[in-house]
């Protein structure tokens, strides 16, 4: 099975899950299921067996490693996580339905509010070395930019991106990123 054969189902996986975590039957149980996730940071998922029920039902077989977790289960275990530091505290879900939409310009849309910090994150981040420190950062930015009212993500797109990272496509991934965080709307619109 190629990469391209296994994208579709990442997304198809998010947005079963999320839609799980924001069901009416779920009302009850959707801030217990983020608690869990939330204190999953910090663990290896081999120690985290509070979201083995939240996220477990939801993987096909043929994408459940058999030791360490698969690049398909780190994707959706970090976007997961992601996505509960970011309903932390609030009322409204940071979900944009763009699909076009990375996690660049989910950050270019609050760039003018604080610039020189999400800046300097943003660039330690495209730097990492390894999926882990890439990861690491990438929970910090989502902290700092989740209080900021216009900031909103595209979980699924996000989770794809984080599954080419792991399969040789981190600089595509960075470089894209990079651009939509970089570009300034309405600049040089008329050229």
């Amino acid at each position: 099975m190629t990469s391209e054969e296994r994208k579709l189902p990442i997304s198809n996986i998010m947005f079963e899950i999320l839609d799980f975590l924001n069901s009416p039957q779920e009302k009850n149980n959707r801030a217990a299921y983020l608690a869990k996730i939330r204190n999953s940071i910090g663990k290896n998922f081999e120690e985290a067996t509070d979201v083995w029920s939240i996220i477990f039902p939801f993987i096909p077989p043929k994408f459940l490693g058999n030791g360490p977790l698969s690049c398909e289960e780190k994707s959706i275990f970090i976007t997961l996580q992601l996505y509960a530091i970011g309903q932390q505290g609030l009322n409204k879900v940071l979900v944009s339905n763009d699909k076009n939409k990375n996690f660049g310009s989910s950050l270019q849309q609050i760039k003018e509010q604080d610039s020189v910090a999400l800046d300097r994150r943003f660039n330690t981040m495209l730097t990492a070395t390894t999926f882990d420190e890439f990861a690491y950062h990438l929970r910090q930015i989502f902290r700092l930019a989740k209080s900021k009212e216009s900031f909103s993500v595209n979980f699924i797109k996000l989770s794809e991106d984080l599954f080419w990272y792991q399969n040789g496509k981190e600089r595509n991934i960075c470089l894209s990123w990079a651009k939509d965080y970089y570009h300034y709307a309405g600049k040089n619109e008329d050229l």
